[in-house]
C-alpha cells in the first residue's frame, strides 16, 4: 500500500475519537480521510434499513458545492442491479460508473448532473453483517481504481464499524452509570434495566478493539452484584419477619438474636461482594484513563503490570487460558502508563486471538507476562504455549493491514502500532520468537531513561 494511504490509516485508527462514542465526529474523521486518502472532493456514509430494502445517506461531504449532509434514499425498487450487487457484500469498484452493471441505473438521475463518473462501494460490517457503505464518487474524467485505494477504503469502513461498537458502549456504560447512582432504588425495585443494560454492553464489547476488556469486566462485576443482591433480598425477608412478629407480640429475646446474626451475616457479604466488585471496576477505570493520557510519571512495575492485567484475566478465563505475571518488586520506571498499558493489552489481546485453537492440545492453555531488567533497560516479555509462528511470518505480523482474523473485524493495525510504540515512543527495541507447536514470545526492551 503507498506510504500515504497507509499515514493516513494510521493515524486515524490512532485518534481517540473512534472509540469515544460519538459517531457524528468518527463519521466525519472517516469521511474526510477518504476524501483525502482518494483525492476526491465527495463521499457519504449510506446505511441500510432494518429490511435491507433501501439505504439513506447519514453522512454526505461534497467538499466541491460547499455540502457536509444531504438527505437521500435509494431503493430496491428504484435501483434493483445496483441493490443485487451490494448483496454480494463485496467491494463494487466502478470506474466507468455510466457503464458499470452495478450503477448504470443512477446514470440520468444522479452520475450525470454531478459530474460523478466513477464510484467506489466498500461494504459497512457491524457484528458481522453488512449494515451499509462508504460510498466514494469521483468527478471529472473517469478512474481506475487501484488495489491499494480499495484496501485503503475497507480499512477505513473498518474503522466505522468500530465507531459504532463505541457509539453503543458509551450508550450502555451512560446507562450503567445512571443505574449505579440509583442502586439503592433499583435493588427494592428489582429492576431489569441493570441487566439489560449490561448484557447489552458485554455483547458491545465483544466488537470492539478495547472491547474484550469491558466484556470480561462486565461479566466478572455480575457475580458479586448478583450475591450482594441476594443477601440484600433475604436481609430484608427477614426484617418483614421479625417487624410481624413484633406487631403481633410474639417477638423473643431467641427469634430477635437469630434475626441479628442473619442479617450481620447477610450484610458483610454483601459488603464483601460489593468491595470486590469495586475493586475491579477501579482497576478497569485505571487501565482505561491511562490509555488515553500520555502524561509521564514514575510507576512501580510490580503495582502497575498486575492492575493492568487483572482487567484482562476474564477474558481469557472465558477462553481457558491461564495468566500468569512475574515481576520483580524493585522495578521503578519513569515514562508513559498509557502506552505501557496500551502495550500489554495488545500482547495479551493478540495471544487470547491467534494463539489457541482448535489445533492447539494443551493440558492447560497458558500466558505469561513477565518483567526484568537488563544493560539496555526495562524487559517486558509476554509469552504463551499455543500453536507458535512460522519463521516465513515473523516479519509479516508487524507490517500494517495484515492479519489472520479480518473476518472476525481484525484490522492487522495492533502489533504494527505496538512496534511503532516501542520503536518510536520508547526508543526501544521488540524481539519475537515462535515456531510452529512451540509457543511465541514477544519481547520489548525500554530504554530506563524513556
Amino acid at each position: 500500500m503507498k506510504e500515504n494511504l497507509e499515514l493516513i490509516l494510521l493515524r486515524v485508527s490512532q485518534r481517540p475519537d473512534i472509540d469515544k462514542g460519538e459517531l457524528d465526529v468518527a463519521s466525519r474523521l472517516i469521511i474526510n480521510s477518504v476524501c483525502e486518502g482518494l483525492e476526491i472532493t465527495r463521499a457519504g456514509i449510506w446505511l441500510y434499513d432494518e429490511n435491507q430494502t433501501l439505504v439513506q445517506c447519514t453522512l454526505l461531504i461534497d467538499k466541491g458545492n460547499d455540502l457536509d449532509n444531504e438527505s437521500l434514499v435509494l431503493t430496491r425498487r428504484d435501483f434493483p442491479h445496483y441493490f443485487e450487487a451490494l448483496d454480494s457484500g463485496r467491494t463494487i469498484a466502478a470506474h466507468d460508473a455510466i457503464t458499470d452493471v452495478a450503477t448504470f441505473e443512477f446514470a440520468e438521475v444522479y452520475l450525470t448532473p454531478l459530474g460523478i463518473s466513477s464510484m467506489l462501494d466498500v461494504p459497512i460490517r457491524h457484528r458481522g453483517k453488512m449494515i451499509g457503505i462508504i460510498c466514494c464518487e469521483h468527478q471529472g474524467k473517469a478512474r481506475q481504481w487501484l488495489d491499494d485505494e480499495m484496501v485503503f477504503a475497507a480499512s477505513l469502513a473498518d474503522l466505522y464499524g468500530r465507531a459504532i461498537s463505541a457509539n453503543e458502549r458509551a450508550d450502555y456504560e451512560q446507562q450503567l452509570l445512571e443505574a449505579n447512582r440509583t442502586l439503592e432504588q433499583k435493588v427494592k425495585d428489582r429492576t431489569k434495566e441493570l441487566e439489560a443494560a449490561q448484557e447489552k454492553l458485554v455483547e458491545s464489547e465483544k466488537m470492539a478493539a478495547l472491547g474484550n476488556l469491558v466484556a470480561g469486566i462486565a461479566h466478572e462485576v455480575n457475580t458479586p452484584l448478583g450475591i450482594a443482591l441476594t443477601s440484600v433480598s433475604n436481609c430484608k425477608e427477614e426484617l418483614k419477619d421479625i417487624y410481624r412478629d413484633f406487631e403481633n407480640g410474639e417477638l423473643t429475646e431467641e427469634g430477635f438474636k437469630d434475626f441479628e446474626a442473619i442479617c450481620s451475616e447477610g450484610l458483610s457479604l454483601a459488603e464483601t461482594s460489593l468491595m470486590r466488585a469495586a475493586n475491579l471496576v477501579q482497576d478497569f477505570k485505571r487501565t482505561s484513563a491511562d490509555q488515553t493520557s500520555l502524561e509521564i510519571e514514575e510507576i512501580t512495575l510490580d503495582e502497575y503490570i498486575p492492575r493492568v492485567c487483572n482487567p484482562l484475566k476474564p477474558m481469557l478465563r472465558k477462553e481457558q487460558i491461564e495468566l500468569s505475571i512475574d515481576v520483580p518488586s524493585d522495578l521503578v520506571i519513569t515514562t508513559c502508563p498509557g502506552i505501557i498499558a496500551q502495550l500489554l493489552t495488545n500482547l495479551i489481546s493478540n495471544a487470547q486471538r491467534h494463539a489457541f485453537g482448535p489445533s492447539v492440545d494443551n493440558e492447560v492453555n497458558k500466558v505469561s507476562v513477565s518483567c526484568g531488567k537488563s544493560e539496555k533497560g526495562i524487559v517486558i516479555s509476554v509469552q504463551d504455549n499455543g500453536k507458535g509462528i512460522p519463521a516465513e511470518l515473523h516479519k509479516k505480523v508487524f507490517e500494517p493491514f495484515y492479519t489472520t482474523a479480518r473476518d472476525k473485524g481484525g484490522t492487522g493495525l495492533g502489533l504494527n502500532i505496538l512496534y511503532n510504540l516501542v520503536r518510536q515512543k520508547f526508543n526501544g527495541e521488540i524481539d519475537l520468537v515462535s515456531s510452529p507447536g512451540e509457543g511465541t514470545t514477544i519481547t520489548v526492551c525500554i530504554p530506563v531513561e524513556s
